[in-house]
């Protein structure tokens, strides 16, 4: 995911162009050429920066990260309806909540949670074993593992912390540990940790 993001980021100043020089916005753009659809991002980085910036992630933008998130990069559409189908698919998707939502409904932290969960095959404590993936006992155990902030699971989710939430789901599939800062080579283990 750190990729995908260096990508993203490189590709947003790129598409930026003059916008650095204080030119007015496609001034660059050849004349004749397509003018892309402001109520739909085209790539997966303008997804993902556009994203970041909204107060409040819907069902559609869930969807459509968390189907970006499944199948590694590969385009999947940006069609709320393919994504459902793409996540049902993949056993992502249980029967419920985004089938019923409507693509502009906000989601919850709680219902995040259970997606998460289902993304990464989490099982979950005896509770969740017990219950199922409720939105409680999912948003505890995405807190667990660090991919979420606890807290209360009927919250709305922010599109800032959609993108957080998409990058450590990422890289706890990629690397398998919860660390997000690896040792240093040539620093003994256990640098700087206070003993008795």
């Amino acid at each position: 995911m750190r990729g995908r993001l260096a990508v993203i980021a490189v590709s947003l100043l790129l598409a930026a162009g003059g916008l650095w020089a204080g030119e007015p916005a496609g001034q660059n753009a050849p004349a004749g050429a397509p003018k892309a659809d402001p109520a739909q991002p085209t790539s997966d980085a303008q997804f993902f920066a556009e994203l970041g910036y909204k107060d409040v992630a819907m069902a559609a933008d869930t969807a459509r990260a968390l189907a970006i998130l499944i199948s590694e990069g590969k385009e999947t559409g940006a069609d709320y309806t393919a994504c459902q189908a793409y996540l049902t698919k993949r056993g992502v998707l249980p029967d419920g909540w985004l089938h019923k939502a409507a693509p502009d409904a906000p989601t919850a932290k709680g219902r995040l949670a259970i997606l998460v969960c289902k993304a990464l095959g989490v099982k979950g404590g005896l509770w969740m074993r017990l219950l199922g993936p409720l939105p409680r006992l999912a948003l505890h155990e995405c807190a667990y593992l660090e991919v979420m902030a606890a807290g209360c699971d009927y919250g709305h989710v922010t599109g800032g912390e959609l993108v957080g939430v998409i990058d450590r789901t990422d890289r706890l599939r990629s690397t398998g540990t919860r660390d997000e800062v690896p040792e240093l080579e040539g620093e003994p283990s256990g640098a700087g940790e206070v003993t008795k």
